[in-house]
């Protein structure tokens, strides 16, 4: 027993003075607002868009943050993301917009809404995607 707690504390104190000791890390987020769509836009089902956001006030530790935009739906009083079908993935934050092309067999709703993914996700207004 004595040799059990005597190389437990043996094998503590060897890796505490082995650990790395690092400051306290500082954490840069970005949210950019989504300008487009809006809270009055109207998509059709299968239609190329182009989604926007501000990108004034970009940090420069996040020039290089590449993005991911995903499709959402209220549902049973929460959020619903289509985090299998991203609409957009890769392209740069600073780049202030991409294409998207909705998807064609999507049900027609008023209250979809976009999801950009960068540093941290930030959510557009509820909008409508209807079929032509």
């Amino acid at each position: 027993m004595f040799f059990s707690t005597f190389f437990t504390s043996i094998v503590f104190v060897t890796a505490s003075f082995a650990a790395p000791i690092n400051g306290p890390q500082e954490l840069i987020v970005f949210n950019p607002p989504v300008l487009s769509p809006h809270a009055s836009s109207s998509w059709a089902a299968g239609s190329e868009q182009v989604v926007r956001w501000n990108t004034s006030g970009i940090p420069a530790q996040r020039l290089t943050t590449t993005g991911v935009i995903l499709l959402g739906h209220m549902e049973n009083n929460g959020e619903n993301l289509d985090i299998t079908h991203p609409l957009a993935s890769g392209f740069r934050i600073t780049a202030g917009s991409v294409k998207v092309i909705l998807p064609k067999n999507i049900t027609a709703r008023n209250d979809y809404f976009i999801v950009l993914f960068g540093d941290s996700g930030n959510k557009s207004p509820n909008f409508k995607i209807h079929h032509a």
